[in-house]
């Protein structure tokens, strides 16, 4: 019983962790589109004014590649020892990326902005971010598992089990990226 609420105490650790490095994420993209000087501000809000009106969508499998990878990254980081740089920096970049993409799209187009970030953005990433919350929490944890086990030396079912585990919480995270790829792909063809 005891050792059940220490794991599910570390458990929760891992998840404030995780999701406070996102959000810091989120802000430090945000805080690093309002500090582009003003010509980069600029060209970039003539590049997003042409990705927003552009006239052929991108296919469901070109969608749901670009959030996949990110997504594998971060789960093999989770079989890696030091898998926690790949995968620390994968997330990361992908929160820093939802805080530029956003801040920048509400700096192109004002009051306007917000709305074209709610309605173009927020769909999909509704599901985006707990998938990659979800296989973040997954990696750091069975990482931290699997370097006690190898001490431990605990029988090879056991092992196994864990990575079952593992490879199930992946599969739920694809199917949660499958999800924000079609969200999007019907939000384009709108």
């Amino acid at each position: 019983m005891k050792k059940k609420r220490r794991m599910d105490r570390q458990v929760q650790k891992i998840i404030g962790i995780v999701c406070l490095s996102f959000l810091l994420g989120t802000m430090g993209g945000a805080v690093a589109a309002n500090l582009m000087p003003v010509t980069e501000q600029g060209e970039l809000t003539l590049f997003l004014q042409g990705a927003v009106e552009r006239t052929q969508p991108p296919s469901f499998g070109a969608l749901f590649w670009k959030y996949l990878k990110y997504d594998l990254i971060i789960w093999l980081g989770g079989w890696m020892q030091m898998g926690l740089f790949f995968s620390g920096a994968a997330f990361l970049f992908r929160s820093i990326a939802v805080g530029f993409t956003s801040a920048m799209m509400m700096t192109a187009y004002g009051t306007k902005g917000v709305f074209i970030a709610a309605t173009s953005f927020l769909p999909q990433n509704l599901l985006l971010i707990p998938a990659y919350i979800l296989m973040m929490s997954a990696a750091l944890y069975y990482m931290l598992h699997w370097q006690e086990e190898g001490r431990k030396r605990t029988l090879k079912r056991e092992r196994r089990r864990k990575q079952t585990e593992y490879c199930i919480l992946f599969g739920m995270s694809v199917l949660l990226l499958a999800g924000a790829a079609g969200v999007e792909k019907m939000l384009l063809m709108v």
